[in-house]
Formats: structure tokens, C-alpha cells, sequence
């Protein structure tokens, strides 16, 4: 009889199975990147553009142009849109990036063919009606007045504005003025024309068979524009710290970061394994000190952002207003002991197998397996990226830590946003 008193035996990882996407071409020259993994009934189709923020010409124009796509086509209206997809039990998502702009389908394998022509319509004949735009600007600017009085999302806002700048496309935050100023038919129009449906390419996965890979080439239908990458080149900016005072606030929002490497760069992964003993997750050396010893917070986190051109480190919490100063000493101290003193085996083991773990967890699925795709892909990485991933998380030891930390975990290059 199994005694449940003794936990399961803990072993090291010591391989994986990655299933990769095989890329084929539609006649229009199309890429379609295939990942042929499911099990159930039911398909991903991603139709991916480079015409996020990183591109706009106008602040709103790409985030506008991609979402009112769904608002009426010359043949269909929003809500005969909303129905069709309803009644194909499909779910259509469309995520306006800084780098990407995403359209995700999700439809049962027995209607994917149905669905193709209408996506196709979208993207070919959207009609951009007036009285939709009004109103998806006004919930827009409903939202960013209900945001603005939330601390947590003006620091985060105001943090990416300090390390990269107002004007850089991260760092720029989509405010009342420019929806006023920018979104308008004219202006969604020339950006559609100019540069909404640049370098398409295709993700599909799911339980597929080659004839749902065929029935692909409607989409060849869609106009493949190709256009420059910008060549805008941003400075740093040279302001550290910004305080902004809200009124009877009982709570400091607190944002503390750097910009940071590209995952391409030999640190990486030890950057990773250091934002883990950091704050990466719940038992984390912040935790453990800002949350469980000291009861500043409910909850601090640590993370690392990657755009296609640049990323950043930030933590945050959100502590009472008295322990402001006191949480940020205690993060400090953090950084110190993480710069003077080799981290402990056992904590690094800990480290090591929760990533291995998480690693193993984020491939289990097709969708999760795109992701994987997604991830490399677009960082023109290849999917040694993950082979070389794990075993630098193998081989890392405590002197490799230390070197990066004293590398990265400089208090000088750190900039502050206390948002209370």
C-alpha cells in the first residue's frame, strides 16, 4: 500500500523532447511555420505582422488600425463578424504589440476551412467605420482615465517612460491627447496602407493534416507588403528617479530597474537564474526578506522584459507608504549579498530545478509549443537557444552568480518610480 507520508523521489531532468516547427511557403511567398502536436480537435491559426509601436509613425495609429479591423469589413458588419465566430466556436484575439502585431484564431478543427475567407476579408477589406471608432476611443479613454488612478499602472507606465524615454516606443504610453489628436479614419487608413500588414507570416498549430495546410492559401489573397526596419536610433535617458505624490494614498507603488541584454548574449541565462534568487518566484530572497521577515508587503516580484530591440529588469511591490524607504534599503541589501557573498548549493539547487521545471511545463502543449517558437524565432535565435538554455542551467555555480551579479546588480544603473 502506497504510504503518503513519504514524498516522491526528486530527480534531475536530464532530457526533453522539443517538438520543432517545420516552415513552408504559401504561392505568395507567405511563410507558414507548422507545429503538428495536438491531440484534441482544435487549431491556433497566429497571423503575425511587424507593425507594433516600435513602427508607428503617429502614437495609437497601430493599436487603433489592428482592433478596428474587427468593427466591419465591405461584407460584414461588427456584429455579423461577432456572430460567425460565435457560431464556429472560434475565439479571435488581437494583441497590438510593441514589436508584433498579433492575430490568434482559435477554431475547431471541423470549421477551420469556414473560418479562413473571413479572417481573409478582414485583412483585405476592412472598412474602418466612424461611428465604431468613436466608440472604441472613448472605452479607450475611459480605461486610461481608470488606470491613471491606479497606482501599480502609472509606476509601471511612468517606469518604462524613465529608462527608455517619452519618445522611444517602449517607453511611450498611449494617452487621452493622442487618441484625440491621432485616431482618426485618415490616419488608421494611410497606416493600414503603409504598413499594418508588413511581413506576414503564419503560425499554425494543433492536430492538423495537410489539408488544413492547404486550405491555407486563401490568406495568399493578402497583400504581403515588405518594408524597411526603422532606423531610429534612442539614447539613455539621464534622469534616475521620479516621485509622484498621490493625495490620501495609504500604499507606495514602487518600480526599480535597469535596461538589460538581449537573450542572445552569453549572460543571459545567468541573468535568469539570478532574477530567480532575486524575486523571480514565491520563495525568493525578496520574499523571503520584504514579505515574510519584515511584513512590508503582501507580495514582490522581480522579471525580466525582452522586446525585439531592447528589455529591461524591473521589480515591484507596492508597500505601505511608511516602509517606503525601509523596502528600499532592504532591496539594496539584496543586491549586496547577492554581489559579496557565493550563493548557498542547496538555494541554487532549489533555483535550478524550479526553471528546469517550469521549462518542462511550458512545452506540453501545441499553443505552449508556438510560444517556444515565438520566443526564438522572432529573436533570430534557433532552437539551439534552448539546448544551450539548459545546459548553462546545469552547469551554472555559485562563482558564475556572483560574477554576473556584480555585473548587472550595480545601484548606479538602477532607476527608481515611487508612484503614492
Amino acid at each position: 500500500m502506497l504510504d503518503r507520508t513519504i514524498p516522491p523521489p526528486i530527480r534531475e531532468i536530464s532530457e526533453f523532447q522539443l517538438i520543432q516547427a517545420q516552415t513552408v511557403q504559401l504561392t505568395s511567398g507567405v511563410p507558414v511555420h507548422v507545429i503538428d502536436a495536438g491531440h484534441y480537435e482544435i487549431i491556433l491559426i497566429e497571423c503575425v505582422f511587424k507593425s507594433g509601436k516600435w513602427y508607428e509613425n503617429l502614437p495609437g495609429v497601430s493599436f487603433f488600425s489592428s482592433k478596428m479591423l474587427l468593427e466591419g469589413s465591405k461584407f460584414m458588419d461588427s456584429r455579423q463578424i461577432a456572430d460567425f465566430f460565435e457560431s464556429h466556436g472560434a475565439r479571435i484575439e488581437i494583441t497590438a504589440g510593441s514589436d508584433l502585431v498579433l492575430f490568434s484564431v482559435y477554431v475547431l478543427k471541423k470549421y477551420f476551412e469556414n473560418v479562413l475567407p473571413v479572417l481573409k476579408d478582414l485583412f483585405v477589406h476592412p472598412v474602418y467605420p466612424g461611428e465604431e471608432l468613436e466608440i472604441m476611443k472613448e472605452i479607450q479613454i475611459q480605461q486610461i482615465k481608470v488606470n491613471n488612478r491606479k497606482n501599480n499602472i502609472l509606476a509601471g507606465k511612468e517606469f518604462r517612460k524613465l529608462i527608455f524615454g517619452e519618445d522611444h516606443p517602449y517607453g511611450r504610453a498611449l494617452d487621452i491627447r493622442d487618441i484625440n489628436m491621432y485616431a482618426t479614419t485618415n490616419n488608421l487608413w494611410n497606416y493600414y496602407h503603409s504598413r499594418l500588414l508588413s511581413g506576414m507570416e503564419l503560425i499554425l498549430s494543433g492536430n492538423l493534416d495537410s489539408k488544413i495546410i492547404d486550405s491555407l492559401e486563401v490568406l495568399s489573397e493578402v497583400p504581403h507588403l515588405q518594408r524597411e526596419e526603422s532606423s531610429i536610433v534612442y539614447g539613455n535617458p539621464e534622469i534616475r528617479e521620479k516621485r509622484i505624490k498621490v493625495s490620501a494614498s495609504l500604499q507606495t507603488s514602487v518600480r526599480y530597474g535597469r535596461r538589460i541584454i538581449q537573450k542572445n548574449h552569453e549572460d543571459y541565462v545567468g541573468l535568469v537564474v539570478l532574477n530567480e534568487l532575486l524575486g523571480g518566484y514565491f520563495g525568493s530572497r525578496l520574499m523571503k526578506n520584504i514579505r515574510e521577515d519584515k511584513g512590508y508587503t503582501y507580495g514582490i516580484h522581480s522579471g525580466l522584459i525582452n522586446h525585439l530591440h531592447d528589455g529591461y529588469w524591473i521589480i515591484g511591490t507596492d508597500v505601505k507608504r511608511e516602509f517606503t524607504g525601509q523596502t528600499l534599503h532592504e532591496i539594496q541589501h539584496e543586491f549586496a549579498r547577492l554581489r559579496d557573498e557565493p550563493v548557498d548549493p542547496d538555494e541554487l539547487k532549489m533555483v535550478r530545478n524550479y526553471l528546469l521545471g517550469n521549462f518542462l511545463s511550458s512545452i506540453e502543449t501545441s499553443f505552449s509549443l508556438a510560444d517556444k517558437f515565438k520566443n526564438i524565432y522572432f529573436y533570430n535565435l534557433g532552437y539551439s537557444f534552448y539546448e544551450d538554455y539548459l545546459h548553462a542551467l546545469r552547469s551554472i555555480d555559485a562563482r558564475r552568480i556572483q560574477e554576473i551579479a556584480n555585473r548587472y546588480l550595480v545601484d548606479e544603473e538602477f532607476s527608481l518610480v515611487l508612484v503614492g
